[in-house]
């Protein structure tokens, strides 16, 4: 039953791109690290291409450090900036920078896990409502299959200021759907392809976007605490 979810899952992923009208393309590669007393780091760069184009056109990278909650189990916090370029087809680059903070909530029951996030997010200038948005609310599932595999689905809203909707202070901005095949291929080394859909809902661009996905996760040994002896103290 396990390979026939996998294989449904995947069929429904190359059915989705190929359909896709000229989807965008993000190439990303990660590492990150658990620390002593719950702490952990990740730093993430990643490539993208505008949908119906075959070049690069943005660079981002992301630089993360989180603590997991010991006194409330299963939730931590982290704090993520993020440095964007861009690199428009008329020649010339501009930048733009992020800072988001992100309380996280996490279950496991057998196969499967339920992650959810609420994240705010501020910086500039951002132009796409997804990026712009003020919170973020997501909800992701993974169900762990053989031989290393999973797979994540995961759904996202994004909520912010609307212009055009002067008197709402908190307008839904952007939804965001996704499907990811993940596959451990070596010890602490993931490879993970996937699916998104995600669309603006009353400002520019208000056509949906299509991107095909694909990242690398290298995960590097926990550092252990060093032990004191009697010469330390």
């Amino acid at each position: 039953m396990r390979h026939g979810v996998l294989s449904a899952a995947l069929m429904w992923l190359a059915s989705c791109v190929l359909h896709a009208q000229a989807p965008a393309s993000w190439l990303a590669a990660s590492v990150d690290q658990n620390l002593p007393a719950d702490w952990s780091w990740s730093a993430a760069g990643q490539l993208r291409t505008a949908p119906g184009a075959v070049q690069w056109r943005e660079g981002i990278v992301d630089l993360r450090v989180g603590q997991g909650l010991d006194a409330l189990p299963g939730w931590s916090v982290d704090g993520t900036w993020r440095t964007g370029w861009d690199w428009p087809a008329e020649g010339g680059w501009t930048t733009s920078w992020r800072w988001a903070t992100s309380v996280k909530w996490k279950t496991d029951f057998g196969d499967h896990s339920l992650r959810l996030r609420m994240r705010h997010q501020f910086g500039g200038p951002w132009m796409r409502p997804w990026d712009r948005a003020r919170w973020r609310l997501q909800a992701k599932w993974t169900h762990d299959l053989p031989d290393g595999w999973k797979v994540i689905p995961s759904v996202e809203t994004f909520w912010g200021a609307d212009p055009s909707l002067s008197a709402s202070p908190l307008a839904l901005g952007a939804v965001r759907g996704r499907l990811a095949v993940d596959k451990k291929v070596a010890k602490r080394r993931h490879l993970t392809i996937g699916y998104q859909f995600q669309q603006g809902v009353h400002d520019h661009p208000n056509r949906p976007e299509h991107t095909v996905l694909l990242a690398l996760d290298v995960g590097l040994k926990k550092v252990k605490k060093r032990k004191r002896d009697d010469g330390d103290r």
